[in-house]
C-alpha cells in the first residue's frame, strides 16, 4: 500500500509541477512560439503518468478491512457514479478545447473570473467530484488500496487547492479573494 501512496502521491507533485507558473515560465522559454501547445503537451503527459498509477492501483491485491453488506456497496457505488456525473457537469462549465490543449489560438484577453454553473457552489467542483469518485471507491469495497489511494488522492487534492487559490489570487486579486468569503472551497455549501 506504501507504493500505491507514493505512487499517487509522485503523480500529484509532478502534476502540480507541470501546472506551476514558474515550470511554465521555464517551459515558455524552451518552447517558445510553440508554447501554445504547452497544454495539450501537459495533458497528454497527465493521462500518460495516470496509466502506470492505475494499473498499480488495479494490479495490487484487494485486501478487505471488513466485510461490506450489498446495501453498503451501492451505497459506494452510487457515490462513485454521482462523483463521475459531477465530474462531467463541471466539465461543461469550461472551454473544453482551451482545458484540453486542443484550442492553439493564441489569445492575448485578459483572463475573466468564471462564478457560474457548479461554480456558484464550490470553487473546485472537479476535485470534489474526484473526491467522491476516490471515497465512493473506497466505501464500496473497503480495501486497503482504496484507502491508501482515497487518502493520498485526497491529500494531493488538498495542497493542489492550496497552490491553485495563491495562482487565482495572483491572477484575479481581490476578485479572487471575494470570491473564496462567498463560496464553499470544496464541498458545496460547506464553508471552512
Amino acid at each position: 500500500m506504501i507504493l500505491l501512496s507514493l505512487a499517487w502521491l509522485l503523480y500529484g507533485a509532478i502534476h502540480s509541477l507541470m501546472a506551476s507558473n514558474f515550470f511554465k515560465d521555464f517551459m515558455s522559454k524552451i518552447l517558445g512560439k510553440n508554447f501554445r501547445f504547452y497544454r495539450l503537451i501537459y495533458n497528454i503527459f497527465a493521462f500518460a503518468l495516470l496509466i502506470p498509477v492505475l494499473t498499480l492501483q488495479f494490479s495490487t491485491e484487494k485486501v478487505s478491512l471488513w466485510q461490506l453488506s450489498g446495501y453498503v456497496q451501492v451505497i459506494g457505488k452510487f457515490i462513485c457514479v454521482f462523483g463521475v456525473i459531477f465530474i462531467a457537469t463541471a466539465l461543461q462549465g469550461y472551454d473544453l478545447g482551451e482545458f484540453s490543449g486542443i484550442d492553439f489560438k493564441k489569445t492575448n484577453e485578459i483572463p475573466k473570473l468564471k462564478t457560474d454553473g457548479l461554480l456558484e457552489y464550490v470553487r473546485h467542483p472537479l476535485y470534489f467530484g474526484i473526491l467522491l469518485l476516490v471515497w465512493g471507491l473506497f466505501i464500496s469495497e473497503a480495501s486497503t488500496r482504496s484507502l491508501a489511494s482515497a487518502i493520498a488522492v485526497t491529500i494531493y487534492l488538498l495542497i493542489g487547492i492550496y497552490f491553485e487559490e495563491k495562482k487565482l489570487i495572483e491572477t484575479f486579486g481581490g476578485q479572487y479573494k471575494k470570491y473564496q468569503k462567498e463560496v464553499a472551497m470544496l464541498i458545496p455549501f460547506l464553508k471552512i
